[in-house]
């Protein structure tokens, strides 16, 4: 259902005589977060302090990896030692098996390297029973 239009013209509301009251915007507006300033401030220390403990964190690594590589050095000398007695005592059992093998084989030489080279190749000198660890 719907009303008829009044043929009054219609009563407008009007500001009061003198006009409203001035507000105060600056008075009544908060501040909304920190200031450009601010961010950028906190975001550089942040990042100051994230490399400064990237720098720490990596002078410790280092150190540590210096104390490492000293004691490999310190211990390299002790075990080419003992990696040099299992080869020789691998290479003696290898050519003890091959006199033995070659006995009836005439002008074999036992230890001789059957290819023609002055230069001298350590001899691959795996055990020859692959179950046995060295």
């Amino acid at each position: 259902m719907s009303y008829r239009p009044s043929a009054l013209p219609p009563i407008q509301d009007m500001p009061p005589p003198g006009g409203f009251p001035e507000i105060d915007i600056v008075k009544r507006a908060r501040a909304r977060g920190p200031t450009g300033a601010q961010i950028w401030l906190a975001s550089s220390l942040a990042i100051a302090y994230g490399f400064y403990r990237v720098g720490k964190c990596n002078k410790a690594r280092n150190g540590e990896k210096l104390e490492e590589r000293k004691a490999r050095y310190a211990m390299a000398s002790i075990l080419q030692a003992e990696e040099d007695r299992f080869y020789v005592q691998r290479e003696q059992e290898i050519m003890r098996k091959e006199a033995e093998i070659m006995k009836n084989v005439p002008g074999w030489k036992v230890g001789e390297s059957p290819y023609s080279s002055d230069r001298w190749v350590p001899r691959h000198v795996a055990p020859l029973n692959k179950n046995i660890k060295k």
